[in-house]
């Protein structure tokens, strides 16, 4: 299922890797489009239609808000190890966002003039969650907790529902950290039910949360009508492994990058002898087996999967960094001394006892990551992704005649004369 390469930066398996992030689909992009404006100009008649057609969900009847009843039933319905579980998780997660929290600013000039920086929250954000095949209940408290430290006042949550119910350990965790409004759509008509409202869903003013690549196109055509939070492809993860590292968790790393289950995820190790490759490639092999993971994770290896022997571990956190990749795993002792070298990563998780999943579900870290490379330019989810922010500037008469020469030269530069003028026009007579 997974191959060992002589690593070459020029490699075709690399560069096959590094290509992932292609143009959408032009048949996916139109079809999206349909079905956004339809949904923009129909409202819930068009949502409940491609509910039906895609979910087949029939909310003409109940309508897609999910009752209140229902979401404390869930709550109180969650086994206690679940209930114990999320409770430390969100706390995790709480106290390592709050710290993200900007911070307003004044600047005091010496003609009296005054410049600030002030935040406030986004009045209300829509998370998707998928909900169809699996449910992502940990999608939902990294999207909820940072909207809730940012001070969000109206969070709400969509997501699929299966056999007419959205999937009760969602529902728990809406309950749990105090969102009542939930409603049970899915796919490019939810995400349009949100950024324009329909007659039962409410327009939200910023869209964030994981999906297909339907939710995903979706989300690029909204945006201007709406703020979205990024446009997450299929993930990756790079295993940077030195000659102690165990090939059973290396083994396994990868094999939890592929049950994701697109086919589309990269699982790639960079490992420095051939016979540590080796020892990988059959623990791959003996535990997709063993755990009955062959299946799910087959169609991910045979695309992009991949173990390269490397001349060094500076080699493979070079390769890495090209890569740009949503998780990287430093194992070994050097794990440390070049951690700050591979910088272009959504999060970097070091030594043997720190899996990627640690970051997923519970240390404290968001696990909404940048993916398909875009690490070199973006960042993964912050509380700053639920604040807006805006400048204040207040000038005295004093500041504004110092700096109106400077103005005027600038505006003249750009053959501005109405901007000179507004300057100029408030400077007393000589």
């Amino acid at each position: 299922m997974i191959e060992i390469y002589p690593f070459r930066a020029d490699h075709p398996r690399f560069l096959d890797i590094l290509s992932r992030n292609a143009a959408p689909d032009p048949r996916i992009v139109e079809a999206v489009s349909e079905i956004v404006e339809d949904v923009r100009a129909h409202g819930d008649e068009a949502l409940f239609r491609y509910m039906k057609k895609f979910d087949h969900a029939d909310l003409s009847g109940t309508g897609p808000r999910v009752p209140e009843s229902e979401i404390d039933a869930a709550l109180k319905a969650i086994s206690p190890s679940f209930r114990d579980a999320l409770e430390v998780a969100c706390e995790n997660i709480r106290r390592y966002h709050e710290h993200q929290r900007p911070r307003d600013y004044s600047l005091n000039g010496p003609d009296g003039e005054l410049l600030e920086r002030r935040h406030w929250p986004i009045a209300s954000v829509g998370v998707c969650v998928p909900g169809a095949s699996a449910p992502l209940s940990s999608s939902l408290y990294m999207n909820l907790v940072p909207a809730k430290v940012a001070g969000v006042p109206r969070p709400i949550v969509i997501s699929a529902p299966r056999n007419g119910h959205v999937d009760p350990h969602i529902l728990a965790v809406a309950g749990h950290l105090g969102v009542r409004e939930v409603y049970a759509i899915s796919g490019a008509q939810g995400v349009a039910a949100l950024a324009y409202g329909t007659e039962s869903v409410p327009k939200v003013d910023k869209i964030v949360g994981p999906g297909n690549i339907w939710v995903m196109t979706a989300k690029r055509i909204v945006y201007g009508a709406v703020g979205v939070d990024s446009l997450a492809g299929p993930s990756e993860k790079v295993v940077i492994a030195d000659p102690s590292a165990n090939p059973r968790f290396v083994a396994i790393d990868l094999l939890s990058q592929a049950e994701h289950g697109t086919g589309l995820e990269a699982s790639v190790a960079f490992v420095t002898s051939q016979a540590q490759a080796e020892a990988i490639r059959a623990e791959v092999g003996l535990l997709a087996r063993e755990y009955g993971l062959v299946e799910t994770v087959k169609p991910a290896l045979d695309r992009y999967g991949a173990i390269f022997v490397v001349d060094s571990m500076e080699t493979a956190v070079e390769a890495a960094g090209r890569m740009a990749p949503e998780h990287a795993e430093l194992i070994g002792p050097q794990a440390e001394a070049l951690a700050d070298r591979l910088t272009t990563c959504g999060a970097l998780f070091l030594g043997e006892q720190t899996p990627e999943p640690v970051g997923d579900y519970y240390a404290g870290s968001n696990h909404v990551l940048p993916t398909q490379g875009t690490a070199r330019f973006s960042s993964g989810l912050t509380v700053g992704e639920f604040m807006r922010s805006s400048s204040r500037i207040r000038y005295t008469a004093a500041a504004l005649a110092k700096g109106a020469p400077h103005i005027a030269a600038l505006a003249d530069a750009e053959q501005m004369t109405a901007h000179r003028l507004a300057v100029q026009l408030r400077l007393p007579k000589s």
